[in-house]
């Protein structure tokens, strides 16, 4: 049974855009080239420069260029290959899944997506929180430990669920620190800062849940080619409107990582792909389940290993 009979095709969030994109795609498949194009003109930017030139300018379009990048990629990786069983995708790989699946056209996600990146820069509140990697302390205890820190659980949550002892917490610098400390007291091994950004899927971003379910609103979700798990609750849909219900409110929640890798097992799945650059998803997938084949392309080089293309 080879890869392709049953595998997930998995999309990364924004951090992998900063371990930088391969340009090799670009200049060698001119289908490629024009799922960039298409984007670039409906943006109004150009794309590539941004993508692979000057990463460094336009923070406001690195999502909206990484999205680009893998969506390319996938395009091209489908005249080799067949479709998936299911897409998953981390964060705002989550955006990518549910357009690779047909939810939401390309490159009208890149719409959607622009305008919650602008919300996200523009809040203070966020942009001003961290988040830190919590490892070998019970998720119980770590939950409690957010809890000393804010009884009112309005500035600090666990924000993504790797394993019962392996998990990431967001919120504000001050209530960072002090959960970090604690942390540690109660046996925690490690603490590691995360250079997010910002308070993502944390109580933070709550007060901009309003205005982002306006721009929601804005979209048509459509029912999906095939299955998409949804990293609030870890479960799959086809359906448009509960996939647009449930990504709406990620902004907000905690990533449940360990129930989705799970769930896509028992759906089916052999194998997660993973598009982009990096390796993240497949790193945090075998901190779940080392059984799970993980494969990634990142270079022309994986393309051709995992698609036979000579």
């Amino acid at each position: 049974m080879g890869i392709f009979d049953n595998y997930s095709i998995a999309f990364p969030a924004r951090d992998a855009f900063y371990y930088g994109l391969s340009r090799e795609f670009y200049d060698q498949f001119i289908e490629f080239r024009d799922v960039f194009d298409l984007a670039s003109n409906f943006m109004d930017e150009d794309l590539r420069e941004i993508a692979y030139e000057n990463p460094n300018i336009k923070p406001e379009l690195h999502t909206v260029c990484f999205i680009t990048h893998c969506i390319a990629l996938y395009k091209l990786l489908l005249m080799y290959v067949k479709k998936p069983l299911a897409a998953i995708g981390f964060s705002q790989g989550e955006f990518t899944a549910v357009s690779a699946a047909g939810a939401v056209s390309f490159p009208e996600i890149l719409k959607l997506v622009y305008e919650l990146e602008i919300l996200l820069i523009n809040n203070v509140a966020i942009k001003k929180g961290s988040m830190a990697r919590v490892m070998e302390l019970d998720r119980e205890t770590l939950r409690e430990c957010c809890s000393f820190v804010d009884p009112e659980r309005e500035r600090i949550a666990i924000s993504i669920t790797y394993s019962q002892d392996q998990n990431v917490v967001s919120g504000g610098d001050e209530e960072i620190k002090r959960l970090s400390k604690i942390a540690k007291e109660k046996g925690a091994r490690w603490v590691i800062p995360l250079n997010g950004g910002g308070a993502f899927h944390s109580p933070l971003c709550r007060n901009i849940l309003q205005k982002s379910g306006r721009i929601f609103d804005k979209y048509k979700f459509h029912d999906t080619e095939y299955a998409v798990f949804s990293c609030v609750d870890g479960e799959m849909a086809m359906d448009g409107e509960s996939i647009k219900e449930k990504l709406s409110r990620q902004i907000s929640m905690p990533i449940a990582w360990d129930t989705l890798v799970r769930n896509q097992k028992e759906y089916g799945s052999k194998c997660i792909l993973e598009m982009g650059s990096g390796c993240t998803i497949s790193g945090n997938t075998r901190i779940i389940d080392d059984s799970i084949t993980c494969k990634w392309i990142n270079n022309v080089d994986d393309f051709r290993t995992i698609t036979g293309f000579a």
